[in-house]
């Protein structure tokens, strides 16, 4: 069995400029668990274990899809929820393009078996896991959620192979569509 999702990548400069904000992040006293921001991206689509033959099957219904390129902004930390937040991360905004781009994808895999999601798509980037939340994270927040982190174009998407080790994910991608 393999752990699939498929993603929109972050280009390089976009991913290093991460970094400073998970250094703002570290300065409270909360336990953050960190994402390595050279695995950041944007999910389009968690698709869960699979094994062989169906990840064949999505991999022919993904090369399939068509999509233009479009333009991605970056902007405001903020958390997942402000009762009980879990998740640290940069929102993202692109007039509904990856929205429409996930519900695509979702449609292609949809005669798959595979669940359809039940959530609302939110792009978002993970910056960190909230082990332990301390009201020092707040004020960060805060600071931070205005900010411009970066605007970049999407020019395609991954199936990425995720495999969890007791220390992080580790990803690989499986196939990449380009528009």
């Amino acid at each position: 069995m393999t752990r699939v999702f498929v993603a929109a990548e972050l280009p390089a400069e976009v991913k290093r400029s991460l970094l400073a904000y998970e250094k703002s992040l570290m300065q409270s006293d909360a336990r953050l668990n960190p994402v390595d921001p050279d695995l950041s991206h944007i999910t389009l689509k968690f698709i869960g274990e699979v094994d062989a033959v169906k990840l064949k099957k999505i991999e022919e219904r993904l090369s399939e899809v068509k999509f233009d390129p479009y333009r991605m902004r970056l902007h405001g930390i903020s958390f997942n929820s402000p009762k009980s937040p879990r998740v640290v991360w940069v929102n993202g905004s692109d007039g509904g393009r990856s929205a429409e781009l996930a519900g695509i994808i979702e449609e292609s895999l949809a005669g798959l078996g595979i669940p359809k999601e039940e959530r609302q798509f939110k792009i978002h980037v993970t910056l960190a896991r909230i082990k332990e939340y301390r009201p020092s994270l707040m004020p960060i927040i805060k600071n931070l959620r205005d900010e411009d982190v970066a605007e970049f174009e999407i020019t395609g998407f991954s199936l990425k192979k995720s495999v969890l080790t007791p220390k992080s994910p580790i990803y690989s991608d499986i196939m990449r569509v380009d528009f």
